[in-house]
């Protein structure tokens, strides 16, 4: 993480997540997980290839927020998801302290036959590697969480274990030094990390920097059809939506004909 002054949120998440690495490594070396992540099948794809204009539909993700170690709710919540039809689900678990993330997602993999798109704070390359032995098919990696060095090791190592790395983005800078990695994927944020609060640069104007071929997402979970409307209308590939929204059969059908896919 960076020397920058953090709000006191953020701060502890990422210390909490440096020494869950620690512990982690002295239990069991990255040689013996990179072995476990070896034997297990391929990521199921999500937002890979090339965008194109035949490829007109938008993926529709879920977000799970997991606030405590009971998976069992998380796992239901996968299932009545899936029925309705959502083509990935994104893992968010860094609301608390307590490191289950990646119980949460060996539960989510194992329970639905979908794509599971890692959230939490990433700051060491032994996470991603845990990521992909637990089954998960693609990490968010936060260009304002970490020096440019560190992003770029943390891009390769995911894209190595064969998953995608989408990078999030949330300044013109970011989205300039985004390009250069050659990612699949990079998400726009429109709020600051480091201080919660919304960012000055206009969506649309993030997106104009991102090139032809590369796949574009918005970080934030969305609360309503209005705002998937907004996000459709900056043509982006991807959309991470509330649960809550997607399971209101009031708004399940109107969702699904606004990305373009029959309900």
């Amino acid at each position: 993480m960076p020397t920058r002054q953090l709000i006191p949120h953020l701060d502890i998440i990422a210390a909490a997540r440096k020494h869950y690495v620690r512990e982690r490594k002295a239990q069991t070396p990255i040689e013996a997980v990179r072995a476990l992540a070896s034997m297990q099948k391929r990521p199921l794809p999500v937002l890979t290839g090339v965008a194109t204009s035949e490829q007109p539909a938008v993926t529709l993700i879920a977000q799970i927020r997991a606030t405590s170690s009971d998976t069992t709710k998380i796992e239901e919540l996968a299932r009545e998801l899936a029925d309705v039809g959502v083509d990935a689900l994104a893992l968010f678990t860094d609301d608390g302290l307590d490191p289950h993330g990646l119980d949460d997602l060996v539960a989510l993999t194992r329970t639905v036959n979908l794509p599971v798109i890692g959230q939490d704070v990433i700051v060491d390359e032994y996470q991603i590697v845990e990521s992909r032995a637990a089954g998960a098919s693609a990490l968010v990696l936060r260009t304002s969480a970490m020096d440019k060095h560190l992003l770029r090791t943390l891009v390769s190592t995911t894209q190595r274990n064969r998953m995608t790395a989408i990078v999030e983005a949330n300044s013109i800078d970011e989205v300039i030094y985004a390009n250069s990695l050659s990612p699949y994927v990079i998400a726009i944020s429109q709020i600051d990390a480091w201080t919660g609060e919304p960012v000055k640069t206009p969506a649309a104007e993030l997106r104009a920097h991102i090139p032809v071929g590369t796949r574009v997402m918005l970080a934030e979970s969305l609360a309503t059809t209005e705002e998937i409307q907004a996000a459709i209308n900056l043509q982006v590939d991807a959309v991470i939506v509330e649960p809550e929204l997607l399971l209101d059969s009031r708004h399940a059908a109107s969702i699904h004909q606004l990305i373009q896919r029959t309900s």
